[in-house]
Order: structure tokens, then C-alpha cells, then sequence
């Protein structure tokens, strides 16, 4: 670290005087960090109109897709019976769906266990369900253990396993409990088989350590809680059968829930509503393209002031090819030819230029009615092979929002190529500026010990000359 000497001999704060000099000396650095901040603010501009630009294509993308304009939605006239839900592309019809009979998975119970008991222990139990076998060994189980810790075990061992089945224990009073197994899935194809050297045999004619003896039909045991069955119904006078309550393989598109027995009308039909959504999708990113764009075109209310982008080329491409692309009329033969005919018009009932946006407003209901009227003809206005004006736009803004060559990103480079110079620059002068500095430094600092030398030569001399002036004054004398 070197030593800076500050007014030492000159008596002036040097220091201050090189920081004022290098002060103007950066003023050049300073513009360009400027002119860096004011590129990388339109570039974030660019960047922002990019991204809306891409959420627009997205929108328009959606409207080239015959599924958006062919959106559904069903009802059911009895919810109690059975529900429903809808996907892309459903089979549109009426249907009438009786329920006699709805899934069940199958339930069996145990004997009632006296918890206090041994009579679980040293057991070997096996349950066999869907193709898996679980071995339960209670001789696991720690020394004095009782019946209540062996149900427990059992329980726990079968709930660990991924073969769809659930265990439970339930009490039934201060000293008797009873296991419950359940099978997850529903459908006769999903009962259970039980069997065991510790007397579990369930269909045959033991008691065994559970006390399972019989899970035949529904009924006929004691141990049956609840058997496993099948879903029965019919659509539309047709018998179907399936092993879940839920069914999406008999109307293409919908999935039926089964709720209780009994009769329902279900109607799937074109929702018109879910096709406004996506038509007022492409309105809002289209008018928020155009407000960004306009805006930063526009002259700022602050007449002394002006808009970095104000007059941009870029941005009035974009604005004035947008506007052509979407009120230009279509070669088509037959139906609507302009976006205004069917409830979407750019600037509606506006006639000063003044208060012009360029902005969409879209008449849900004037649309609804055109397309109710000739659904066809609103297809092809928007998405025509040749003239469908959402295809045209789509093309364009393909070309605008390519990440290898579009308009947009070529713009971004140009913003890059330039930061990237002036860092160049700013990166040089700022070397340049500190070897400014050091040369200041070190002359200054010659010019005080130049200074502090001179004054000590100064106090020598006028000492030596009071010396001889004292000494003449003393020879006179």
C-alpha cells in the first residue's frame, strides 16, 4: 500500500483535488454505464412483449384445434344415481342409465376373540388375494403376549403389504374384538381366499382360531359381511356389467360414477360457454400484446419527455400487421368472412382516433348465436387451411417468437451485441481510469515532498541569514 502524503507541503487538501479530477475524468464511464442501463431496460421490454407475444401463439394454437370447438359438458337429471364428468372430444347424445345394482368389495369378519386369550399365538395364518399370499407367523410375537397384541400383529402385517386388502380391528365389548378384512377394489373378480394351518379355512368346515367358517354367497355364512359385487346397469336399454362403480369405457369421452340404484337421464352436449373461455383466452393475450406494444410507442403525456421506444420499427410491425391479420377479410365462399360478424371487433362504436386502442371487445353472446347458427362456418373463419385467420396469425407469430431467428429474438441479440461492447469499453476505460489515478497519486505526492524539501531549505537559509545578520549587528556594537 503506498503512502499518500496530502498537503503535507503545499498545505492544500490534495487528496480532494485528485478525487475531483478523476471525478471528471468518469465522466465518460458514466455515460456509458447510462446508455448499459438504458439498453438492458428496453431489452427487458422486448423480453416482456416476447413472453406475452409466446402466451398469444398459445391462445391461437388452442383455436386451430378442432377438440376447443367441440368442448362438452354433461348432466345428470338424478345425481343421487349416478354423476359424471367430461373430457375433450365426449360423445354427444342423451342417455337414459338405470342402476340395479352397484360394486361392492368384499368384507369378512372373524369370530369374536377373547383379547385375554392364547389361542392366536403360535399360529401360522395365510391369505391368499390376487395372485399375492401373506404368511402371518404369530410365534413372532414376544413372550406373554395375549390374543389383543396377536389381532394387533395380524392386522398390522396384512396393512403393510400391497396385495388390496385392509385389515381392521374392532372392539365389541371391554374383552372381545373382531377382526375385519376388506378388499380395496370392487368387483366379484376381487373376493378373497383364506386358508391356514391354524385352523383358518374359510369354505370349509373348521372353526379354526378366527372362528372363519364360511364367506359363501351373501347370507350364507356368518362370517360374510359383505360380498363381493359387481356394478349392474343399463345405458340406454343396453345391459353392462363392471367390476368398479366408476366407468369410462361405455360413452367415449365420459366417466360415469355410480352413486345408488336407481334412474337417471344423463345429457352430453356442446357446451358453448367452454368455447367463449377459449375465445376470450386469445382476446386477453391479443389486447395485452397490443396495450404493451402501444404503449411503449406512444409519446408520454410529459410533452419534454420521450419514450426510448417511441417510433420503434419492431413494435410497429407488430402493431400494424396484428391489426391487418385480424380485421382483413377472408377469400372464403360461403359464411363469415370478418372476426366483427361473429361478436369480435377491434375498437367497437369508436370513431375518434383519439380514444382508439386497438384493443378486441368480444360479444359472447353475439358469438354464441353464430356459432349455434352454422358452427362450420365460425371453424373455418378462424382456421381455414388457406384463409382462416387465426392460421395466418399463427404463421406470423411463429415467425416473430422463434427462439432461433424470429423478429423478436433478433432484437434481444442486437441488445446483447451492444451491452456486450460497451462492457468492452467500460471494462478498458475503467483500467485506464485507474492507472489515471495512481499516476495523479504519485505525482502530487512528488509535488509535496518537492514542496515540504523547498520549505526546509527556506527555514535553513532565513535561519542562516539571522545568524549572520545577528552576528554583524554584534560587530558593529
Amino acid at each position: 500500500m503506498g503512502i499518500s502524503i496530502s498537503g503535507l507541503g503545499s498545505g492544500l487538501d490534495t487528496a480532494q483535488i485528485i478525487s475531483d479530477l478523476m471525478t471528471l475524468e468518469r465522466q465518460p464511464y458514466i455515460r456509458l454505464e447510462t446508455s448499459k442501463k438504458n439498453l438492458q431496460s428496453e431489452k427487458s421490454i422486448f423480453q416482456s412483449i416476447n413472453t406475452k407475444l409466446n402466451t398469444l401463439k398459445t391462445a391461437v394454437s388452442d383455436l386451430l384445434l378442432n377438440a376447443n370447438f367441440n368442448l362438452v359438458s354433461g348432466k345428470s337429471t338424478n345425481e343421487g344415481v349416478v354423476k359424471l364428468k367430461t373430457a375433450e372430444g365426449a360423445s354427444t347424445g342423451n342417455y337414459n342409465i338405470a342402476v340395479t345394482q352397484l360394486a361392492q368389495s368384499h368384507s369378512v369378519k372373524s369370530g369374536e376373540v377373547d383379547t385375554g386369550g392364547t389361542d392366536l399365538l403360535n399360529k401360522t395364518f395365510e391369505i391368499t388375494y390376487g395372485g399375492s399370499t401373506i404368511k402371518i407367523e404369530t410365534n413372532q410375537l414376544a413372550s406373554g403376549s395375549k390374543n389383543a397384541e396377536a389381532l394387533e400383529y395380524i392386522k398390522n402385517q396384512i396393512n403393510s403389504q400391497n396385495t388390496g386388502l385392509t385389515a381392521a380391528v374392532v372392539s365389541v365389548s371391554d374383552t372381545k374384538k373382531v377382526l375385519v378384512l376388506t378388499s380395496k377394489e370392487t368387483g366379484e373378480q376381487n373376493k378373497m381366499v383364506l386358508s391356514g394351518t391354524g385352523g383358518i379355512l374359510l369354505g370349509g368346515d373348521a372353526l379354526g382360531a378366527l372362528g372363519i367358517t364360511n364367506v359363501g354367497p351373501k347370507g350364507a355364512g356368518s362370517n360374510t359381511i359383505q360380498d363381493a359385487a359387481d356394478a349392474k346397469l343399463t345405458v340406454s336399454g343396453v345391459s353392462i356389467t363392471r367390476s368398479s362403480n366408476t366407468i369410462s369405457d361405455v360413452i367415449d369421452g365420459v366417466t360415469l360414477e355410480l352413486v345408488a340404484a336407481g334412474s337417471s337421464q344423463v345429457t352430453v352436449a356442446r357446451d358453448m360457454d367452454k368455447v367463449a373461455e377459449k375465445i376470450d383466452a386469445f382476446v386477453k393475450a391479443y389486447n395485452d400484446v397490443v396495450n404493451t406494444v402501444r404503449n411503449n410507442l406512444s409519446k408520454p403525456a410529459d410533452a419534454t419527455k420521450m419514450n426510448p421506444l417511441q417510433g420503434d420499427s419492431v413494435l410497429k410491425t407488430i402493431s400494424n400487421e396484428l391489426y391487418n391479420l385480424f380485421t382483413s377479410a377472408t377469400n372464403l365462399t360461403d359464411g363469415y368472412k370478418m372476426m366483427a360478424e361473429i361478436g369480435l371487433e377491434i375498437d367497437k362504436g369508436i370513431t375518434k382516433g383519439s380514444l382508439m386502442t386497438g384493443t378486441i371487445t368480444f360479444d359472447k353472446e353475439k358469438f354464441k348465436e353464430a356459432f349455434s347458427k352454422d358452427p362450420n362456418a365460425v371453424i373455418d373463419l378462424f382456421k381455414h387451411n388457406e384463409n382462416g385467420i387465426m392460421k395466418a396469425m399463427d404463421n406470423r407469430l411463429q415467425e416473430w417468437t422463434s427462439s432461433v431467428n424470429g423478429l423478436i429474438t433478433s432484437k434481444i441479440k442486437g441488445y446483447d451485441s451492444e451491452i456486450g461492447m460497451i462492457d468492452d469499453r467500460m471494462e478498458a476505460m475503467d483500467n485506464r481510469l485507474q492507472l489515471k489515478y495512481e499516476q495523479l497519486k504519485k505525482q502530487f505526492t512528488a509535488m509535496e515532498v518537492a514542496l515540504s524539501g523547498l520549505k526546509s531549505q527556506q527555514s535553513w537559509l532565513t535561519s542562516q541569514l539571522a545568524s549572520l545578520t545577528a552576528l554583524t549587528q554584534a560587530n558593529k556594537g
